[in-house]
């Protein structure tokens, strides 16, 4: 379970996170929407533990990341699966070199071979096997998400962390990373939280959706209720309205 406990933080003395709590049981997939600079993002470094919070908590199966030291977070960090907003990917790397990198560089627990089946079951897994000697610039947008994603789920982590993921597609290609996402999280028995303000995302990828407004989270919804949410900022997001 990640848990956030009352967490702030400002930049430059400017409130983006207010006091806020959540808690993500295993196995869900929540997802945090808002207008772009709200501070979703920032939520997503908060439990990476790549910034800190200037008060409150970022519980990890109940250890609080902010107390570690840079050898227990990176252990802790083993169980997260991040895929950047842009991919991310190395360009001077081949595929199979990008999607093996952490257990290349870090984890010698594996021998060679070992590590080249995980690099093909991570590819065969986003749909993506045969592309291992190509570059990133060889590949279309979609394809360096699914590498992205084959090398986040590499080391089998618990939570998988998605900050934008379609940013950039085209429909078609948005809904098939969508649909990837939700396939790949219940294969893997995965808890996900997805961080994005497009609205096809929002309704294919969530189980609980978390509207931040203001610093603040507002109470969740789901695909069935956001649409008709009581709330009216949700509501006007939703529906492409601006508010009065």
């Amino acid at each position: 379970m990640i848990e956030l406990c009352h967490l702030s933080k400002s930049f430059d003395g400017k409130a983006i996170l207010n006091d806020i709590s959540i808690s993500i049981p295993t196995g869900k997939k929540v997802t945090i929407i808002g207008p772009s600079g709200s501070g979703k993002s920032t939520i997503l470094k908060l439990i990476l533990c790549l910034i800190k919070p200037d008060s409150g908590k970022v519980l990890v199966d109940g250890v609080d990341m902010t107390l570690l030291g840079i050898a227990d977070l990176y252990e802790i960090r083993k169980k997260i699966g991040l895929l950047f907003q842009s991919a991310a990917l190395f360009d001077s790397m081949s595929v199979e070199e990008n999607v093996g990198f952490s257990l290349f560089e870090s984890d010698h627990s594996y021998s060679e071979s070992q590590i080249q089946k995980k690099i093909n079951d991570a590819l065969e897994l986003v749909e993506m096997t045969g592309f291992n000697t190509m570059y990133p610039a060889e590949l279309s947008g979609g394809q360096q998400k699914r590498v992205a994603l084959a090398r986040a789920i590499i080391t089998n982590p618990q939570y998988l962390l998605f900050d934008e993921p379609t940013t950039g597609l085209d429909p078609v290609l948005s809904t098939s990373i969508e649909n990837l996402i939700v396939r790949i999280s219940d294969e893997l028995k995965t808890t996900a939280i997805v961080v994005t303000h497009q609205i096809s995302t929002i309704m294919r990828t969530s189980d609980d959706i978390y509207y931040l407004h203001d610093g603040c989270l507002c109470d969740p919804e789901t695909p069935k209720t956001i649409t008709k949410s009581a709330n009216p900022i949700i509501a006007n997001f939703i529906n492409g309205k601006l508010g009065k």
